[in-house]
């Protein structure tokens, strides 16, 4: 049993770059790209949201980082295992320039729908009334 499951790890380390290879990048990548954007843009979108319904504690995420890291370390070859590994944590990158993006265009549109009085208008406000 030992034997056939050394024979497969080694085809693995000895197979050429295929194409699974590079689709195994854009999957395992997309766990840390999703993960960067979450990371970058739902907290900002989250406090527009909250200042006009309500503000609601605490979720997870990070579960990606170890299982895309393992998934392309397993199907990599020997030889480009490295490269592939840092194609899939490059997609981190992309996720938090995209999240930036993305939480810029909601802010602008929030912004334009929901128009506020800024927070020292709010302050002289609240020492008018005496609270």
């Amino acid at each position: 049993m030992a034997g056939q499951q050394l024979k497969v790890l080694n085809a693995l380390d000895v197979v050429k770059t295929q194409w699974y290879h590079f689709t195994a990048i854009v999957i395992a990548g997309m766990g840390f790209f999703v993960d960067a954007f979450d990371l970058f843009c739902i907290p900002l979108v989250t406090k527009l949201l909250g200042h006009i319904y309500y503000h609601e504690e605490g979720f997870g995420i990070g579960g990606d980082y170890p299982l895309s890291a393992t998934i392309m370390s397993e199907y990599a070859n020997r030889k480009t295992r490295g490269a592939f590994i840092a194609a899939v944590f490059a997609m981190q990158g992309f996720g938090i320039l995209t999240g930036g993006m993305a939480a810029i265009i909601v802010s602008a549109a929030f912004k334009a729908i929901y128009p506020a009085s800024t927070y020292a208008m709010d302050f002289l406000k609240l020492i008018m009334l005496g609270v």
